[in-house]
Formats: C-alpha cells, sequence, structure tokens
C-alpha cells in the first residue's frame, strides 16, 4: 500500500512538465501600445514624436521640448476558438454509460472578457536643456493577457471534460515595463536615445495532465477520473536596455532605429498539485521558481512628411519593420525549479513550444487638416506579422498565429491638449492542424508520454480560430503650450 501511494504522488508531483510556458509577448502581440501608433498601422519608430517614443524608438524623445503627459489605453476583443479532432474516448461510470461517452468533442473558446492594457508616459526637459529630454513610462506588452478555458464543457447531454485541458485551463499574466529613458540632439541630423527598461512579471498558470493508475482506475487514457491539475503562481523582477538612432538626412524624410536587449525573468512563488478523483492523496503547496526569457526586438522604420512653406506637415506616410528573436528566447525552453515538494525534491522540467523568430511589416501615415481653432488628423494603416509556431506546435495557450490588421484612427489637438481615438481589426487564417506533436504526459514514467497502455495521445490536433478587434483611447497635454511658458528654440 506504501509503494502504490508513493507512486500516485509520483504521478502528481510529475504531472507538472505539462505547464504551459509564460512566453506572451513578441509575435504574440497585437501590435500595438499607444492610440496615435495604432491607428495609423503600428508605424511610429521613425515618428515617435511623443512619450510613446519610450516603447517605439527612444531617439524621439531628443526633439521633444518642453513636458508632455500621455495616457493611452487598449481594449482588446479576442474571439479565440479551438475544434479538437476527434471525440470522447467509449467509457462508463459507477451509474452506467458517461453522458459525453463517444461524443465530438465540442468547440472551446477563451471564456475571458475583453483584456485592458493602459500607457502612460511622460517626457520633459524641466525647461532647462535645448538638447535633452528625459522620460518615464510604464506599458506592458499588448498581448491578451488573460486566458480562461477552463476544465469543463457543458453538453446538451451534462458537462464533460474539457477536450483542451491538457493544454491549458487557466493563463493569467501581468507584465509591465517601468521605463527610465534619456535622449538627445547629438547634431541637427542625428538623436540618440537610451532607455532602462526595469520588467515586473506576475504568472498565474493552471492546466490539467494524465496520471496513469492502471485500466482499473483508469479505464482509458483521457479518463477525467484520472486527470491531475497543476497550478503555477510566480512573481518576478529584471531589467533590460535599449538604444535608439533617428536621422533626419532632409527636412522631409527621417529614418528610425530602435533595439530592446532581450530579458531573462526569474521568478518565484509556490505551486499546487490536485490529485486526481481516482487518488486523493494530499500534497502540500511548496515553493518554486519559474524561468523564462524574452526575445531581443528591433525596429526599424522610414517616413516621409508632406511639408507647407510655413513648415505645417500636413500629412505623413511611415513604412515600419520589426524581428523579435523569439528562437533565441524559447531555444531551449523554460524552467522550473522545484526544491521540494512533499517527499520528492529537486524537481526541473524543461517547458519547450518550438517557437519561431517573428517579422511584422507596418504601414501608415496621417493627414492632418487645419481648423480655425486646433487640427483634425486623419489616420489610416495595416500591418502583417509572421507566425511563431509552425502547425505541428500550434498550441491554444498563446496565440501565435499569422496575423492581417486594418486599422484606422481620428485625432483632434487645439492648445496643448490632444485626443485620440484608434480601431484596428485583426484578421487570421484558421489553422487545421493534423501533423500536432503536443502529447499529455504521463506522471508515473518520469513525466514521459508513455503509459502501460501506448503513447498518450496528441491534443493540439484541430481546428484553430482567432478574431481580435481592438478599441483605444487617448489623451496628450503638452503643458507648455496649454500654459504658453516656453517658446520654441530657433535651432529646432
Amino acid at each position: 500500500m506504501k509503494g502504490m501511494t508513493t507512486m500516485k504522488r509520483i504521478a502528481i508531483v510529475l504531472a507538472l512538465v505539462g505547464l504551459p510556458t509564460a512566453a506572451f509577448a513578441g509575435g504574440f502581440e497585437f501590435p500595438d501600445n499607444g492610440t496615435e501608433a495604432l491607428g495609423r498601422g503600428a508605424t511610429f519608430t521613425a515618428k515617435a514624436d511623443s512619450p510613446l517614443a519610450i516603447e517605439y524608438n527612444i531617439a524621439g524623445l531628443a526633439k521633444q521640448r518642453g513636458t508632455k503627459l500621455l495616457f493611452d489605453s487598449n481594449l482588446v476583443f479576442q474571439d479565440f476558438t479551438f475544434q479538437r479532432a476527434g471525440g470522447y474516448p467509449i467509457e462508463s461510470g459507477p451509474s452506467g454509460m458517461l453522458s459525453y461517452s463517444g461524443q465530438a468533442f465540442p468547440k472551446v473558446s477563451n471564456q475571458a472578457g475583453p483584456f485592458y492594457a493602459p500607457f502612460l508616459g511622460l517626457t520633459t526637459d524641466f525647461n532647462k536643456f535645448d538638447r535633452w529630454t528625459f522620460a518615464f513610462g510604464v506599458y506592458g506588452p499588448s498581448a491578451f493577457g488573460n486566458k480562461v478555458w477552463g476544465a469543463t464543457v457543458k453538453l446538451p447531454s451534462g458537462d464533460a471534460p474539457a477536450p483542451q485541458r491538457y493544454d491549458v485551463v487557466q493563463a493569467n499574466l501581468l507584465t509591465f515595463f517601468p521605463t527610465f529613458a534619456a535622449a538627445v540632439r547629438a547634431t541637427k541630423w542625428l538623436d540618440i536615445g537610451l532607455a532602462l527598461h526595469l520588467v515586473v512579471g506576475i504568472f498565474d498558470l493552471q492546466n490539467m495532465s494524465i496520471t496513469d493508475l492502471g485500466s482499473t482506475l483508469c479505464p482509458n487514457l483521457e479518463s477525467a477520473n484520472c486527470d491531475s491539475s497543476t497550478h503555477l503562481k510566480t512573481t518576478g523582477f529584471s531589467a533590460t536596455g535599449g538604444l535608439g538612432l533617428m536621422f533626419h538626412p532632409h527636412r522631409t524624410f527621417d529614418i528610425g532605429v530602435n533595439a530592446r536587449l532581450p530579458i531573462v525573468l526569474n521568478t518565484s512563488g509556490t505551486v499546487d498539485a490536485t490529485p486526481p478523483p481516482a487518488a486523493m492523496i494530499p500534497i502540500p503547496q511548496d515553493k518554486a521558481q519559474f524561468n523564462t526569457r524574452l526575445p531581443p526586438v528591433v525596429r526599424v522604420g522610414l517616413r516621409y512628411k508632406f511639408l507647407g512653406m510655413d513648415d505645417f506637415e500636413h500629412g505623413d506616410i511611415e513604412v515600419d519593420g520589426t524581428w523579435e528573436g523569439w528562437s533565441w528566447a524559447e531555444g531551449d525552453g523554460d524552467k522550473i525549479q522545484i526544491d521540494q515538494l512533499g517527499p520528492f525534491s529537486d524537481i526541473h522540467p524543461t517547458l519547450t513550444h518550438h517557437y519561431m523568430d517573428t517579422y511584422s511589416v507596418r504601414l501608415g501615415g496621417a493627414y492632418n487638416i487645419r481648423l480655425p481653432a486646433g487640427v483634425f488628423t486623419l489616420r489610416l494603416g495595416g500591418y502583417f506579422d509572421s507566425a511563431a509556431t509552425k502547425y505541428k506546435d500550434t498550441r491554444i495557450d498563446f496565440d501565435t498565429m499569422a496575423r492581417y490588421a486594418g486599422t484606422a484612427g481620428i485625432g483632434y489637438s487645439v492648445r496643448g491638449v490632444t485626443l485620440n481615438l484608434a480601431y484596428a481589426y485583426i484578421y487570421e487564417p484558421d489553422r487545421t492542424v493534423t501533423n500536432g506533436d503536443i502529447q499529455s504526459i504521463n506522471g508515473v514514467a518520469n513525466g514521459s508520454t508513455m503509459t502501460t497502455s501506448g503513447p498518450t495521445p496528441v491534443v493540439n490536433n484541430g481546428i484553430y480560430h482567432a478574431q481580435n478587434m481592438i478599441l483605444s483611447f487617448g489623451l496628450q497635454i503638452a503643458w507648455d503650450e496649454l500654459l504658453k511658458k516656453r517658446a520654441t528654440h530657433d535651432w529646432q
């Protein structure tokens, strides 16, 4: 009896290797932060003339005189569904045949509501510097950070185990970057900026795993009676740097380049393991470490301005490109380290997703209309993001499919106060995966994908569908223009 108890406990503990990873940015974002930038197809690397420069191009701070305060908000609406291939195995329970036995797997969806992502930025020259500008901001990846898929689904015949539960049940993520930056106009044709990005990560991840306790207790490999649950909660702090350059070869032409260095984020917290109904053996909560990495990001932008004789900007057009090094970030996978959990020690699985580097091409611009009081702006753009995974590695823990988007926005500025509104529709071609390679693990087999009756089933074959919308609104205040405190320098 004691030996069987130990084996059951091992099953629960080793189920940890089935946890989803916390790869939540980069190619998985919906570009991008900032209302003005989003309305013009997320092209802002060569413009960068607001506090949004701390994300898009730090060098863009250099030409911003006076003090500016920006508060933008993205509200993301996600429609993400998964129709898993196949159906529930034939299975009976204590009261006869289970209600869902033999039925096709139902379509499941992310049950979380709209996701809110704010951006706060402040820039200033302290009314003392002619060439230097300093900035502080707080923002996060413009990803959908809350996913609730659930462990069960409702069918006409009653509740059933959720078909995606071996991938993810819940993924609640909060990541934000408190940022300090400074930029200088080195010459009339070159601006240089540097940033220190602090990184704060809060992870709350949960999924189910197969626990093979034998055919008597587990009549089939996906029997809910032998599902174990693992729940990881960790927090961590890190930092990285950024470098931006802005070239002005002509009064109508700007070139922007910005690079953010990679991030190594080590977090610590707790792990809970809930045993399957077939073996209710308590495992106490214990400490855990979760170590992940975020990729280096490079942005390049080219912008042409339509200037009048009086230097009024009637409009502009910009094309940007981005690269994110996800193959480096997820090259050897994320790490979990648990020193002690119940009677077991030194548990250290590696979690892999096989992510690829991602690329984005963005095109957009704006048209400005002078009014008797202020300026009204129309914005339009679009972008393409490459997929972060191959078909066989597609999962629902994070949306890694290719994206095509159209965006539009408007703005109104008067005496230092600017109101902006933007909308983006993001189309993602459906994926039908028939060669999936994601399997649940078997805890009693040292975390492998083999059981006493054969390999565990592939759980990521099926049809993936995702469409997303973003509604963004923002307010910017240029204090010096509002209060008419400062005149423009002749040398600018």
